[in-house]
């Protein structure tokens, strides 16, 4: 008898964990967010709140929510609260996170660096014939190798044109053979150092994340990487001298895990894929509008701006084009350089 009473009790178990597994497998199957799926999903991007860049990703929210009737909510996580940018893309590419909108990462794939290149574009509308998602060559190329990483873009966010941001004043800035005399932070990659250099700087690798404490302790001098947009909402205490040189055009890119766009609705992936259409269209005019905003908050905050011609940028640009692009055809690809050369009518 209490043989059978123990049989009984492990077959009743067994049926219990038997549905408990249903259960968990149910849930796993949601969270694709299908059509018949309620699910939160997490957006990162590395503005503050209030920003640009941080109304974009809440409107976004916002309209998904909307579209879908309240299936798809996102949860947003501004200024890098998940972590540095390129931790969370790789993140996105195992589906631990959803969303980002942010800067794309060459950690895993060097030749992402491509879409920084110096002096690619220095004018809106280069900018939007290289950099637009439907046909741009750039970003093209950086859909193409993110889905090599498990990631599908789904807009092109610009944001600026990068500029030298300084704690103490430069030598001789209009004259791009001059040395500067001042060390300055760069992105850890080859073709920033190489820029750094052929500005007239001393360069330091250092990431993102380190570039305040680095400034404030007398590390660096200063830094290239961002826009004045960027060094304004960041660094303003620190920076006293800027050089608005349109170093490259810097843009943002929303970008979600590949597996979990592949697995939706095609009514949610059309749904999407409009709404990032807006929020590229949209930012593209804003970003433009934008474009010497923040040079002027920095005048006004008594920070020396100093005003470039169209001329003396050409002036850097060629220096640059010259000096640094043949190196980094080697480090990107022939091809891909060559798109861009013949895009913009260089030879």
């Amino acid at each position: 008898m209490k043989k059978y009473v123990k049989f009984l009790c492990l077959v009743l178990v067994l049926v219990l964990l038997s549905g408990c597994g249903s259960s968990n497998s149910g849930n796993e199957a949601n969270e694709t967010g299908g059509s018949d799926s309620n699910v939160t999903w997490k957006l990162a991007h590395i503005r503050p709140e209030g920003t640009r860049t941080d109304d974009s990703a809440r409107w976004f929210s916002e309209q998904l929510k909307e579209k879908t009737n309240g299936r798809i909510e996102i949860e947003i996580y501004p200024n890098s609260e998940l972590g540095d940018y390129s931790v969370v893309q790789e993140r996105i590419g195992l589906g631990d996170v959803e969303l980002q909108l942010a800067s794309v990462g060459y950690n895993v794939d060097k030749t992402l660096a491509v879409q920084v290149a110096p002096y690619i574009v220095s004018d809106w509308e280069m900018a939007k014939k290289l950099y637009n998602s439907e046909d741009g060559i750039v970003a093209n190329y950086v859909a193409e190798r993110l889905e090599k990483q498990n990631i599908k873009l789904l807009a092109v966010y610009p944001q600026y044109f990068g500029a030298v941001a300084l704690a103490k004043e430069p030598n001789d800035p209009y004259n791009p053979n001059s040395q500067k005399g001042l060390k300055i932070r760069v992105p850890s990659s080859k073709s920033w150092d190489a820029l750094g250099r052929g500005l007239g700087f001393q360069t330091t690798p250092l990431p993102s994340s380190e570039i305040f404490t680095s400034i404030q302790t007398g590390v660096v001098d200063g830094a290239i990487g961002a826009g004045t947009e960027g060094y304004y909402t960041q660094y303003k205490e620190l920076i006293k001298y800027v050089m608005p040189i349109k170093t490259h055009f810097e843009c943002h890119w929303l970008y979600m895990n590949k597996d979990l766009y592949d697995n939706l609705s095609d009514e949610d992936r059309n749904t999407i894929d409009e709404l990032a259409k807006e929020l590229e269209a949209a930012a593209f005019k804003r970003a433009e509008e934008e474009d010497a905003k923040f040079d002027k908050l920095f005048k006004d905050e008594g920070t020396t701006v100093y005003d470039f011609t169209d001329e003396q940028i050409e002036e850097y640009s060629n220096k640059i084009r010259a000096e640094v692009w043949p190196d980094l055809e080697k480090e990107f690809g022939k091809e891909i350089f060559d798109k861009i050369k013949e895009a913009i009518g260089y030879k």
